[in-house]
């Protein structure tokens, strides 16, 4: 008896997950202009950061169009900044961490508007570097860009929800 009623409040707690205004992490849609087609503008769609963007609209429903004509919406990276810069230095002034860093500052022009509107995004993560395990570092350094550029790609997906054409 007490299992089925565990099961039935979980089964309530869930399908008041489903309704409108609340919505679990990543499940907003996005809006009906977004969803009717993308144009990307600014960036090489062969670039890690281009690939990136464009699977992560795929995924959040929107329509990748090759036709600006032909896409209700126009999204343009203005400015991409990935890099990293040193954060910290042991005491023999080796380098003993990385801040790596995306910037990314885009326009987003739909029909209904009169003007696009501009908005930037930032994400960051340090990397600690420690020489005995030199071998690590690289592919490290590597899925830390490929995570920073999904964490762009999520917060330019915030923005893009919040803009009213």
């Amino acid at each position: 008896m007490k299992k089925l009623l565990l099961i039935l409040n979980v089964l309530v707690w869930l399908t008041a997950c489903g309704g409108e205004p609340f919505h679990l992490r990543g499940e907003k849609p996005l809006p009906a202009v977004l969803s009717q087609g993308v144009y990307l503008a600014g960036i090489d769609p062969r670039s890690d950061f281009g690939i990136a963007l464009r699977d992560g609209l795929e995924d959040a429903g929107a329509e990748i169009k090759q036709d600006e004509q032909a896409a209700a919406t126009t999204l343009t990276i203005l400015k991409l900044d990935e890099s990293r810069s040193v954060s910290g230095y042991s005491s023999t002034r080796q380098v003993r961490e990385f801040n790596h860093f995306v910037n990314v500052n885009f326009r987003v022009k739909a029909r209904g508007m009169a003007e696009g509107v501009e908005r930037s995004v930032n994400a960051e993560r340090s990397q600690v570097y420690d020489g005995k395990y030199v071998l690590g570092t690289a592919e490290e350094e590597a899925v830390i860009k490929e995570d920073l550029r999904r964490e762009a790609v999520r917060l330019i997906l915030l923005r893009l929800q919040a803009v009213k054409p």
